[in-house]
């Protein structure tokens, strides 16, 4: 099993996914979640990225109450990221 993450969700608002975020990842909002998730098992990894955490870890809970075993938060969001950045959708 890789240890990449098969999907990474961004949480964020169009206009903050806009002005910076993670190479693939996909800008998801709450009410899309069970559409962006449609092709993850629950034992596929899924990384969940917002702007310093906070909405990341609703949505842990939720994704876990749902069955999906593997997920987990960009500590610190978006704020503490160091990677590559994207602009644009």
């Amino acid at each position: 099993m890789s240890n990449e993450p098969k999907i990474v969700l961004d949480i964020r608002s169009e206009e903050e996914y806009i002005t910076g975020h993670i190479p693939g990842s996909k800008n998801i909002g709450l009410q899309e979640l069970s559409y962006a998730l449609s092709d993850v098992e629950l034992d596929d990894k899924i990384l969940i990225v917002c702007r310093m955490g906070k909405r990341a870890a609703q949505v842990k809970v939720l994704l876990e109450e749902e069955g999906y075993q593997q997920v987990e938060i960009l500590v610190g969001g978006m704020e503490a990221y160091k990677g590559e950045i994207e602009q644009g959708e």
